[in-house]
């Protein structure tokens, strides 16, 4: 696979990854303007459990399918499949059971209250969306990036629609929220269950074939743990230092700085695929990628940074983008934006420990990232609530990546283009710090919107050719 053609996957992927979260975004004004703080934090702490349960529940076996789906052959890929699906098809029912069985005191350990229905609501999203999760992993791992589209395409729709039905036109709160999430896992899950079905054999079976998944996989159940506490964290300890209402907006703020994830993980579903078809000796494409990544996302970091106040006082019928109480949020959306930016320094450089198959570091690098997270939120939030919470996510991203980068200096060397990065990290930090410490007038927002791509193009960074021919041939 050719940069150029990585680059058409990361963008189509990218395409299908924003329409998913963008979902998120466009229901923001619905949420921020309906919800009081409280419900809203209530409708993220839900979240936020899907999300960590996400991946103790696929247990490693999600990347473990990636590794060896890619390179195998039809038959292996049948193996593979069904060994993996079976697996977790088992535990993720038994799970579910348990959940509904221990309702109202996983509500009361969540929420502070009990509201089984939220609990039953969210046990029926997490089976489907377990499963049809694999599904589509399938599909990346067949490099089919429209179809993958298609299909984050259909989950929007479907999304929105029952949102603004059970939330704005019957009323029904949060539960009109879980709700429509678990029609649209349903209906996801039953349009692409026919993946599995033509590529599932009993006859492929095998404790041994399990093993074999197992033993690449289990190190990353540990390091998903840690990635959602990384991630996660932060809102329980919110919750507990200083109440559900600050929950709710600080994940308002944080929803906004994660129009950066979505750049960055778009960019990712493309990678991984990428790279593992690369042999040991090929690591020149590491340092070209890097450069172009490195410059996209410190510009994105740069108009984020700029704009973000006025985006969420837009008004349209009268109605903001934002909720009035949820403006002072915008404060920690630079920070969150930073906090992916290293996050995907950390990707960049996971081609070294997948290629070398040492998927054990990967736990502790997260490991370190998730125990620095929760230290540095208790440590902040006393004194800089939202903000501080905001800082410790970014310092720990931080962190994982200095680390990884020196895993990598002895198992995988790269050659960087240092004086590039240089240029880039430079303007981009000094275009940041001026436009988060001075007033400025619209003209001069778009005056230093601009000077980034100029200093880059001026100092050498990269040409424009050198962006056309990740997307043009």
């Amino acid at each position: 696979m050719s940069i150029k053609l990585l680059g058409k996957q990361s963008l189509i992927y990218g395409l299908g990854h924003v329409a998913v979260r963008g979902a998120t975004f466009l229901l923001l004004p619905l949420y921020t303007n309906i919800f009081t703080l409280e419900e809203y934090g209530i409708i993220s702490l839900a979240y936020m459990f899907l999300g960590f349960m996400n991946i103790i529940l696929h247990y490693g076996l999600d990347a473990s399918l990636l590794k060896h789906y890619v390179p195998a052959n039809k038959q292996e890929r049948k193996a593979i499949t069904t060994n993996v699906y079976t697996s977790i098809f088992i535990t993720n029912l038994v799970f579910i059971i348990l959940l509904i069985l221990l309702q109202h005191q996983i509500s009361r350990l969540l929420f502070g209250i009990v509201y089984p229905q939220i609990i039953t609501t969210i046990a029926g999203i997490l089976f489907f969306d377990i499963l049809w999760a694999i599904h589509v992993l399938i599909i990346r791992a067949e490099g089919r990036p429209v179809y993958f589209t298609l299909i984050n395409v259909s989950n929007v729709s479907v999304s929105l629609g029952l949102n603004l039905f059970f939330v704005l036109q019957l009323q029904m709160g949060i539960l009109g929220v879980l709700l429509s999430n678990l029609i649209t896992s349903v209906f996801i899950f039953c349009i692409t269950i026919p993946i599995i079905i033509s590529r599932f054999s009993y006859s492929t079976l095998s404790i041994q074939k399990w093993k074999q998944l197992m033993n690449f996989g289990l190190p990353f159940f540990p390091a998903g743990i840690f990635a959602m506490i990384l991630e996660l964290s932060d809102r329980y300890i919110l919750r507990y230092l200083s109440g559900i209402d600050i929950v709710g907006l600080y994940n308002a703020g944080y929803k906004l700085g994660m129009l950066m994830m979505l750049v960055v993980m778009g960019f990712n579903m493309a990678w991984q695929p990428f790279f593992l078809k690369k042999e040991k000796t090929e690591r020149d494409y590491i340092a070209k990628v890097t450069t172009l990544i490195m410059a996209l996302l410190c510009f994105i970091l740069i108009l984020l940074t700029i704009w973000i106040d006025d985006l969420v006082q837009i008004q349209l019928f009268g109605i903001s983008f934002f909720g009035e109480q949820y403006w002072s949020s915008t404060k920690i959306v630079p920070v969150i934006a930073l906090a992916y930016l290293f996050h995907a320094v950390y990707l960049l450089q996971l081609p070294g420990i997948y290629l070398m198959e040492k998927s054990s570091w990967i736990a502790w690098i997260r490991g370190l990232g998730a125990i620095s997270n929760v230290v540095l939120n208790f440590t902040l939030i006393p004194h800089f609530g939202i903000l501080g919470a905001a800082t410790a996510t970014c310092s720990s991203f931080i962190l994982m990546a200095f680390v990884i980068f020196m895993v990598n200096r002895r198992i995988f060397v790269i050659h960087y283009e240092w004086k590039n990065i240089f240029v880039i990290f430079v303007s981009a930090l000094g275009l940041y710090f001026l436009s988060i410490n001075f007033d400025l007038s619209f003209m001069q927002k778009i005056l230093m919107s601009l000077s980034f791509p100029v200093i880059s193009i001026f100092c050498g960074v990269f040409r424009i050719r050198d962006f056309n021919s990740l997307f043009v041939d």
